[in-house]
């Protein structure tokens, strides 16, 4: 598991090493919506998926199926019941997000049943 820096700001890139690939996350807070997107981009800057809505505690990665994208899971975990993600959640870690590899992915999927 790998957890990923939130820089607080509303607009921002963070370079990540996911699966020893290194990929641009381009995190953007809409203040209007009040929620996070994140663009999942390659090592070049090329967008490979654009404005994931950051939701808690659901695979952000699960409904798409592209070669180019990491292979695990990435998760904004929250701890509590809310349902959405604001602002300032990611700095007073009232929200975390994090990276799960596809083998630890499938080792939680094969304990789960």
């Amino acid at each position: 598991m790998v957890s990923i820096s939130v820089t607080d700001s509303n607009d921002f890139v963070e370079t990540v090493t996911l699966d020893d690939k290194v990929y641009k996350l381009h995190f953007a807070y809409n203040g209007n919506s009040k929620d996070w997107t994140i663009d999942i981009r390659d090592s070049n800057n090329v967008d490979i998926v654009r404005s994931i809505k950051i939701v808690p505690n659901f695979p952000l990665l699960a409904q798409y199926k592209r070669h180019d994208l990491p292979k695990g899971e990435l998760i904004a975990v929250v701890n509590n019941n809310k349902q959405v993600i604001t602002r300032k959640d990611f700095i007073n870690n009232s929200a975390i997000l994090i990276y799960i590899p596809k083998e630890e992915v499938n080792e939680l999927l094969e304990t789960a049943v």
